[in-house]
């Protein structure tokens, strides 16, 4: 695997609950749909649907889907990122995996995965990416 950094910005964000109340008693549910811009080795923009659970203490967890167009290591095409993650008091965790088979064009048989680990809500995340190519048939 090749180990290289890049770096994502949020160009646009929507947060919105999964209830018609803003505060409910125990977790909180949301849908969170953002815009980030890639730099570095992954360049381009990437589209994510967050589902969110927040407790009372400021803790909680986040599964998501991010479509990624742009490129790799000047490879263009498009694929999806898994991210699983928790946070807990404004710190975040979380792991983000290529999902298999997502590859488009010459981005077809990627494989890899990135562990992010910063304050939340930063305007940029620094993000350490390890990935390779497998042959595809």
């Amino acid at each position: 695997m090749t180990q290289a950094n890049t770096t994502r910005s949020v160009k646009d964000w929507n947060r919105k609950t999964w209830h018609d109340k803003t505060e409910v008693p125990g977790t909180n549910l949301f849908r969170v749909e953002i815009l980030h811009r890639y730099e570095g080795v992954i360049e381009g923009e990437g589209s994510i649907q967050y589902l969110i659970a927040e407790n009372k203490n400021l803790t909680g967890s986040t599964i998501a889907l991010e479509k990624v167009t742009g490129s790799v290591d000047g490879r263009s095409g498009s694929f999806v990122f898994q991210q699983i993650g928790t946070f807990d008091h404004g710190k975040l965790k979380m792991t983000l995996t290529v999902l298999p088979g997502s590859g488009t064009d010459q981005l077809s048989g990627l494989c890899g995965q990135a562990t992010l680990e910063s304050e939340l809500h930063q305007e940029i995340y620094s993000i350490p990416f390890d990935y390779t190519f497998e042959k595809t048939k």
